[in-house]
Order: C-alpha cells, then structure tokens, then sequence
C-alpha cells in the first residue's frame, strides 16, 4: 500500500484558503494512493514566512528556500495561490506545489487523480518502449 504526503495551507482546517507566503504552518496529511483515503498525520510550521513579497526576485533568497527545505520530505504543497519563486524553490527539493482553492477532501481527491494519470500514462509509455 503505497502512501504520499501533502501540505495543505489552510486557516480553518477545512478548506485549502491561503497563500504560501501568507502560511506559518501547514497541516500535513498522509494519502493511500489505491483508496484516497487520507488523515492528518502533523501540523508543520514553517520556518520564516514571506512578508507579502513572496512573488518577488526579493524573496527568492534564503527564507523561500528554507521554507521550501522544511518541506522537501512531502509530495506535494496546496495554496490558494503560490509564487513561482516558491513553485521553483519546492521543485529542487521534487515536491509539486499547486494552486487551488478548495475543501481539502476535493483538493486530495483531485491530487489523487491526477496521481492516477500519470500512473497510467506512465504504464503506456513503458509498454510502447516496450513493444
């Protein structure tokens, strides 16, 4: 039974509702990649948070890419809405951030989707590489 982790910035606990720079914590859950099913496994905090310039060359030093290493050990990062300074800074650690604004049982449900394509596109590819 595979199982991958994500980050969801949220103020309610409920839905996906803030921005990565606006983020002092993330609640972070563990996902069963064959069911979707999911549980809240911590609540990580994030080392410094951006002070609204997140989006900006100014904050692409070292509080993004601190914040960005404090989740490299995750899958993926869901934000209402996220920079590409910080999309850049998760990606050099392999974790796939995403904008999205919804409940996070919509939100896992889509990552899992999406998981599923890949998965299957993957397969395809291999059996042509294959064949």
């Amino acid at each position: 039974m595979a199982k991958y982790k994500v980050a969801v910035a949220t103020n309610d606990g409920v839905h996906v509702n803030v921005h990565f720079g606006h983020a002092a914590a993330f609640d972070v859950y563990e996902v069963d990649d064959e069911t979707g099913e999911f549980s809240k496994v911590e609540l990580r905090l994030k080392p410094e948070h951006c002070d609204g310039s997140c989006g900006s060359r100014q904050s692409e030093g070292s509080s993004m890419d601190s914040a960005a290493k404090s989740l490299a050990d995750l899958d993926y990062v869901l934000c209402q809405q996220v920079g590409n300074h910080a999309i850049q800074a998760l990606a050099r650690y392999n974790v796939r951030a995403f904008d999205i604004e919804l409940p996070i049982a919509e939100a896992i449900a889509k990552i899992n989707e999406f998981r599923k394509k890949i998965a299957a596109r993957q397969k395809f590819l291999n059996s042509v590489k294959r064949g």
